[in-house]
């Protein structure tokens, strides 16, 4: 080992993980690479969660300092509901809210849960939203980019949202947004989704360096590892996922597509995919998945083996990677398999479907990744 990388293991901030340096970006890449966020604005710091909610929701072009932690999680009471268990296991499971036909056939029960997890807070155009030394931390609620543009979020934590009940909070959700950015940011115990893009467009995103911790005392599955990873259901999703580390998840990495009108375009590339004992991509109708230059390490399964539908370009070899080429003027990155099993689904329509798309993002994206 050198002395640079010896320097950089010994930094925290970097979270150096089987190569992955969360440093490495530094700007935006992909498909939001245009985004600005509160540049030029004002600076604030928020003192308490109402002060947060308020410069997030407000009209003007902001630098939002987050110094410290917001705890959300008593602040709108607790409330009870029938619902049901869904997979019952020991001490380790997670409890449902009967939304959406996931309580069907299974055992009911009185879930409780923190009614704050329930809304997440939604945030205006024109914000940057910036940790300040690690202690930027969001407890008990999620952010919702709804109706807004030009969104930066770095460097904060997203935590703890009824990590034991599905449909009781998501961390982070895309609702018509244009050119965000979100940047080093921690997602840990979170009930439901880490990522979720709703049934608008959502374009001009990119996630980059974030870490996605899915170690949980409360599981879908009852292993420990979390589920609900990502999920891009918008009607034309651009979304950029670079240099991201997922750790200890079970399935949805992604999940995209899969209803009438969806049509998410996801560019999954150069992220560390780190342990999954289940499922990974899930390609569902509507899809265009380009996935290159990820590790994967110790995925069951790199592709959901029931998946349909959707078109996924997985990167597995030079040939694939030198087809690319055809597209973009340039080869693809091939992924790293690492004491992983993948089908093989290279489907070209992909490459052709990105090409019609801002091939700077795209490029840019590669030229970025550090990971391979």
């Amino acid at each position: 080992m050198n002395s640079l990388l010896l320097l950089v293991c010994l930094l925290p901030a970097t979270a150096l993980a089987g190569g992955w340096n969360r440093n490495c970006i530094t700007k935006p890449v992909g498909f939001g690479y245009k985004t600005t966020g509160g540049q030029g604005g004002e600076t604030v710091t928020p003192k308490n969660i109402n002060e947060l909610k308020s410069y997030l929701g407000s009209n003007q072009k902001l630098i939002i300092v987050l110094d410290r932690t917001y705890d959300f999680t008593n602040s709108e009471g607790w409330a009870t509901s029938t619902g049901c268990y869904f997979q019952k296991c020991g001490s380790g499971f997670q409890e449902s809210l009967a939304h959406a036909g996931t309580c069907n056939g299974k055992s009911s029960t009185q879930v409780k849960y923190a009614k704050a997890g329930t809304t997440e807070i939604v945030i205006g155009s024109n914000k940057s939203i910036i940790g300040k030394n690690g202690k930027g931390v969001i407890k008990g609620k999620g952010l919702r980019i709804k109706n807004a543009q030009n969104v930066i979020i770095r460097d904060i934590s997203i935590t703890d949202i009824n990590p034991q009940v599905i449909w009781a909070g998501d961390a982070m959700a895309f609702d018509n947004a244009q050119n965000v950015w979100v940047q080093g940011v921690t997602f840990a115990r979170i009930g439901r989704q880490h990522l979720v893009s709703y049934q608008n467009q959502n374009k001009g995103i990119t996630v980059s360096s974030c870490l996605f911790d899915g170690t949980s005392k409360n599981s879908a599955l009852c292993d420990g590892a979390h589920y609900w990873v990502w999920l891009f259901w918008g009607t034309h999703d651009e979304i950029t996922l670079i240099n991201n580390h997922v750790l200890n998840t079970a399935g949805r990495t992604p999940h995209a597509g899969g209803w009438g009108k969806a049509q998410p375009y996801i560019h999954l590339i150069g992220n560390y995919m780190d342990q999954n004992p289940h499922t990974g991509i899930e390609p569902k109708t509507g899809s265009y998945i380009l996935a290159e230059g990820n590790i994967f390490k110790k995925f069951s399964n790199v592709v959901d083996p029931e998946a349909k539908g959707g078109h996924l370009a997985l990167v597995n070899d030079a040939k694939q990677a030198a087809i690319c080429k055809k597209y973009f003027g340039q080869n693809c990155k091939v992924n790293s398999l690492q004491n992983s099993k993948s089908k093989t689904w290279f489907d070209e329509s992909v490459l052709s479907a990105f090409s019609k798309l801002d091939k700077n993002a795209i490029n840019g994206a590669r030229a970025a990744s550090c990971l391979i």
